[in-house]
């Protein structure tokens, strides 16, 4: 069930047990995460929120596998990334996680449909496959005339958009999404949130969305809040619907 809180699957997405994540080196050395504890569940939209420097980013980098945990575990659909050494979480990201980034980083000198290509032809699937799945997303997020325009020729919403295509090209289990209104007015910023949760949202997949903008609230099933590195509430749309 993906609109009532509740797991929408046994094993959790993401299962995150006494993560301690530490910053910085010698004397400067400071604890960001603090033996925190969390669970996301496929088939919902789970916003993560809190006040800037309170470890969402280096919480998302460690989930992702970008960083490791200095503590604890983490687990991806079942995965011990503690289980993987380096190339093999590059493998494993590269397979099972798509990332929109805040700054979008797109490749400038390649079109949309070009950008939203890159993952598949990393994964070597067929150049026919690849143009097809790349028309049908942009397609699917309003892009259908933008394929052979460059990033620069596009909007920042459009841009979003081409990011988020690229993000979730090659079929990823977990979608982890990094400011992804900051740019936005709150017009595009609800269109930009409707086409992610429509293209994103299914049973089997988990998406993680990382925001500052209480303007989106409504589009999440779990809120989960963090404050110096810890989790300290998690509301549920049930909840926030009956109050």
């Amino acid at each position: 069930m993906s609109r009532n809180g509740q797991p929408a699957t046994e094993v959790p997405a993401i299962a995150c047990r006494g993560v301690v994540k530490h910053l910085g080196r010698r004397k400067f050395r400071t604890e960001v995460l603090h033996g925190l504890d969390l669970d996301v569940h496929a088939g919902q939209m789970t916003l993560l929120v809190g006040p800037s420097g309170c470890g969402k980013t280096t919480l998302i980098s460690t989930i992702a596998g970008i960083l490791r945990p200095d503590q604890g575990s983490i687990a991806l659909f079942g995965t011990e990334l503690g289980t993987l050494g380096r190339r093999g979480i590059v493998r494993f990201r590269g397979r099972n996680v798509g990332l929109v980034l805040q700054q979008f980083h797109l490749f400038p000198a390649l079109t949309a449909a070009e950008n939203v290509a890159v993952p598949l032809l990393v994964l070597r699937q067929h150049p026919a496959q690849v143009k097809a799945r790349a028309e049908s997303l942009l397609h699917d997020l309003g892009l259908a005339a933008h394929g052979d325009k460059y990033p620069s020729e596009l909007s920042v919403g459009e841009q979003q958009r081409v990011a988020i295509a690229r993000a979730i090209a090659h079929d990823p289990k977990l979608i982890i999404c990094d400011e992804p209104t900051a740019a936005l007015d709150a017009t595009s910023g609800r269109l930009v949130m409707q086409l992610l949760r429509q293209v994103t949202v299914r049973s089997d997949r988990a998406v993680l969305v990382v925001t500052h903008d209480h303007r989106i609230f409504g589009f999440a099933d779990r809120i989960i809040h963090m404050d110096d590195g810890r989790i300290t509430r998690i509301d549920t749309s049930s909840e926030r619907e009956a109050a």
